[in-house]
Order: C-alpha cells, then structure tokens, then sequence
C-alpha cells in the first residue's frame, strides 16, 4: 500500500561529540527515533495533516536545495550529520561535518537542521 504523503525513504542522523546522537528512520511501516532513547512509532497513527505540513516545512527551510557535502575542520567538540529522503520525484542525500547548512528567513539567520528537527518533533507528537 502506497500513500502519496509517506516517504519512500527516510533517515536522518546527527552525532555531535559532546551533545549525543539523534536519529529517525523509516522502517516499513515504521519510524525508529533516537532522542537518544529508542521508540518505534507506527506511521500510521500519523496524521495526512501532520506528514503535509512536514513536506511545507521542508519546502519552507529549501531542504531539497542542500549541496551534497558541508565539510569545515575543528579540532575537538565536532559533530556530523546526513539527511537521506526521497519523496515523490524528488531525491536529497547530503551530508555534513562541523559545517551544517543555513537559511535566511526574514532578517534572521537560521539552522536548516534545527528547522528540520522542530519539524520532525511535529510529526512524531503523537499526542
């Protein structure tokens, strides 16, 4: 069974040095976060509206437009992360260290990363 607003792919992960690791992928028919304790979320008790309104965000934040590769060196405290969707015709994989992608909106600066999590945070509240 194909619904038009679930991903075929989705997985996202982010591991900084001193801060843990987060992480949400797509498996079957469900989602594995790690925030950082695992939980299963069946997607099916997920919204239409709520997988709507991540597809806006992600269009919002220009996640589509990511370079493949964000690379910046440090010497400790680092941190690295990957974004892997595909959705309908469209496909993103990129990846970073030390360096993460950013997004004007009005006059502020804005992490698309931190924009993607708000959003996830969305879709996963289940309550």
């Amino acid at each position: 069974m194909t619904i038009d607003y679930i991903p075929e792919e989705f997985e996202i992960n982010y591991k900084h040095d001193l801060n843990g690791t987060k992480s949400i992928k797509l498996l079957n028919n469900s989602l594995l976060v790690n925030n950082p304790n695992p939980e299963l979320i069946d997607i099916s008790r997920i919204s239409k509206d709520k997988w709507i309104q991540i597809w806006e965000d992600v269009e919002r934040i220009g996640l589509w437009d990511l370079e493949e590769e964000y690379q910046s060196c440090t010497l400790e405290g680092g941190f690295t992360w990957s974004v892997k969707i595909i959705y309908k015709s469209k496909e993103l994989n990129s990846y970073g260290a030390n360096m993460e992608p950013k997004i004007v909106i009005g006059d502020k600066i804005y992490s698309v990363l931190e924009e993607l999590y708000k959003s996830i945070e969305e879709l996963i509240d289940l309550e």
